[in-house]
């Protein structure tokens, strides 16, 4: 016996009431969407709509900034880090703070490649330092009067290694008369008697444009400071005519 399919309907009477139940559907679509007067009235429009509207553009807003304060202070970061490597490698750059610059210029030297294989034994990549140039200059402009007994012999020190000769010089400040003239100022600071003595009457020297003694006023306050690196073997005289030619001619 064949065997009748159920989703064909054959009945035209259930035609019919499927017809109905869809219009009835299609009825109560309508009574849930309409909306009467009264309805209509109770619809209120919320008095923050504007900041509904805006919400969420200022969530955004709020994301970019904070993403610009972050990267603002990760820049700062990396700022502050590198800072200390930069004045170590050129110690200039801190020549105007004084509570920092003579340490940035000692670690700069220290550092150097040459100085650390001397110190370990070693011998240096240039075994011809004697025309190398100093690493560092200070400019008139830049010297302070020294306020120390250290101050004092690190200024002699530096004004020195510009008029002399030396396997290696680490700092040199530039000689003019108004350095030279900080230099004796500060001769007071020396905490030895016979330095004070000896100092003075030296740079006095230096003030009238002599500078004939210049290697043995370095080879002294290099001694004093102990220095290991650098010692002077002859005057500088290109330097020195320089010197004299600008200010004591």
């Amino acid at each position: 016996m064949k065997e009748q399919n159920p989703y064909i309907l054959h009945d035209k009477n259930n035609l019919k009431n499927i017809e109905i139940n869809i219009d009835e559907d299609i009825k109560k679509d309508i009574n849930d969407f309409y909306f009467s007067k009264e309805d209509l009235e109770n619809i209120k429009i919320p008095s923050d709509l504007d900041d509904i509207i805006n919400e969420p553009f200022l969530e955004d807003k709020k994301e970019k900034k904070s993403y610009l304060i972050s990267w603002i202070v990760d820049l700062l970061l990396v700022f502050i880090l590198l800072l200390p490597i930069a004045g170590i490698y050129n110690p200039n750059i801190f020549s105007k703070v004084d509570s920092v610059y003579p340490f940035f210029v000692k670690a700069h030297n220290f550092l150097d490649k040459d100085n650390i294989l001397r110190l370990l034994g070693g011998k240096s990549s240039d075994e011809n330092l004697k025309n190398a140039k100093p690493t560092v200059v200070v400019k008139a402009k830049d010297v302070k009067k020294p306020k120390s007994n250290t101050e004092e012999l690190e200024l002699i020190h530096s004004l020195a290694n510009s008029l002399i000769k030396a396997e290696y010089k680490w700092e040199c400040t530039e000689v003019t008369p108004k350095t030279i003239k900080k230099a004796i100022s500060g001769v007071d600071y020396l905490q030895d008697k016979y330095h004070r003595i000896y100092f003075r009457s030296n740079l006095e020297k230096w003030q009238q444009g002599d500078f004939s003694n210049a290697v043995e006023v370095h080879n002294k306050v290099w001694s004093i400071l102990k220095g290991n690196i650098g010692e002077a073997y002859a005057l500088d005289e290109e330097s020195i005519s320089k010197i004299k030619q600008k200010y004591f001619e």
